[in-house]
């Protein structure tokens, strides 16, 4: 989740070559379309007018905008969509939807000439894609954080707060963002809108129950032998989940949370995930 490695090896002369064998868009406009490239890649795909680039004949826009048609199965650009579809093996936006689309990560309707620029296509989901807004936000602090250009991996900040309900014997999981030391308040805030945008407080709650049902048996076993032996197990669950996706993986935190939960250590969760209860841990 969050974070992509760019693609490598990409030659966007070449590209537009591809793109555009014949006389439409001029060399000169190809140079053009790179320059502007080079100047989104320094500006970390932040919006900007510049990025709009007024000025240019308005076939231009259209040329470049209707070419992202190539970027389908058994079109021109084909390699590029089946080469950025695997950079991921989830959607990095809510880091556990199957990789179906290509999302402009600044919006193609606005920023016509970067339709076909492989830094601003982002492989994701399909319900990510629709749910994302149609033209970025004015506050820096709603500005979508940049998947390939802007990495946070640096910083451990996505956290989950886990409980048992005492009447309902439900569990509720909340996420939230913790501010590291060295992080912006911009930074912040964008992290925190991230969740908001994409809805991930609802889609983890839907989420948290299917992964723990999948892992049943292996915390019934854990907590065969006591509390303090399912703690261990979630913790080295949270380390594990830690080196395969992350830090700031929503199953990372969540494990990590679980690991201090009295009541889901005590075998709460078997009623928490809809089970009888059907195990005894032993004395400690």
């Amino acid at each position: 989740m969050w974070n992509l490695k760019p693609l490598q090896g990409f030659d966007p002369r070449e590209h537009l070559n591809i793109a555009f064998p014949d006389d439409e868009v001029t060399e000169a406009e190809k140079d053009f379309l790179i320059d502007l490239y080079v100047q989104y890649q320094a500006g970390l795909g932040r919006p900007s007018g510049a990025l709009r680039a007024a000025g240019q004949r308005v076939e231009l826009y259209d040329l470049v905008h209707d070419a992202y048609g190539l970027v389908q199965d058994n079109s021109r650009l084909k390699n590029l969509r089946s080469d950025l579809k695997l950079l991921a093996d989830y959607c990095p936006y809510c880091g556990f939807g199957q990789i179906s689309d290509l999302d402009h990560l600044l919006q193609r309707s606005r920023f016509k000439l970067l339709s076909i620029f492989a830094l601003n296509l982002v492989p994701c989901c399909s319900v990510c894609n629709r749910g994302k807004r149609k033209k970025p936000g004015k506050n820096p602090a709603k500005h979508q954080l940049h998947t390939y250009l802007e990495s946070v991996s640096n910083f451990d900040f996505l956290r989950a707060s886990a409980s048992i309900n005492s009447t309902t014997g439900a569990l509720e999981v909340t996420y939230s963002i913790e501010q590291c030391t060295g992080m912006s308040d911009e930074l912040f805030g964008r992290l925190k809108f991230h969740l908001t945008e994409f809805k991930l407080h609802d889609k983890y709650v839907k989420q948290v129950n299917i992964h723990l049902n999948e892992q049943i048996a292996a915390l019934r076993m854990a907590y065969k032998n006591g509390p303090s032996v399912l703690r261990s197990f979630l913790l080295e669950t949270a380390d594990a989940h830690k080196i395969n996706f992350g830090t700031n993986d929503w199953r990372t935190a969540l494990f990590r949370s679980l690991a201090h939960c009295d009541a889901f250590l005590n075998g709460g969760f078997e009623k928490a995930l809809g089970r009888k209860g059907a195990t005894s841990p032993r004395p400690e």
